[in-house]
């Protein structure tokens, strides 16, 4: 369980530097991100849905407030927040049965972390 708790603390510091670098990355790059994605919304599918898409435990069906995230969000932002930090914590096979469970699914060829 303590192992759990570990993983969790690092998947959510893992998505506040991605924020952080996509922040820093120069102020017109990040509004150009924020005016695309809703002001870096992804982080709202990768935060509310890290139950079910971390890497270890069996793939299980997600909430409701998972589902509610991910179709309020979409992937196609929350797939560009996805750095390999965040990708050595979460599943992509489980984000990608996230997305087609709440009826979002990863469009073919969308880039999400190191998957296409």
């Amino acid at each position: 369980m303590a192992t759990s708790a570990a993983h969790f603390l690092s998947l959510k510091l893992a998505i506040v530097a991605a924020a952080g670098i996509l922040l820093i990355g120069g102020k017109n790059q990040a509004l150009a991100k924020q005016d695309e994605c809703g002001n870096l919304s992804g982080l709202g599918v990768l935060v509310g849905c890290q139950d079910f898409i971390v890497k270890e435990g069996p793939k299980a069906s997600p909430n409701a407030l998972c589902c509610n995230a991910v179709k309020e969000i979409g992937m196609p932002c929350t797939c560009k927040l996805v750095t390999k930090q965040i990708e050595e914590l979460l599943s992509m096979e489980k984000l990608a049965f996230v997305a087609q469970f709440c009826g979002r699914p990863i469009a073919p060829g969308t880039k999400c972390g190191s998957k296409i």
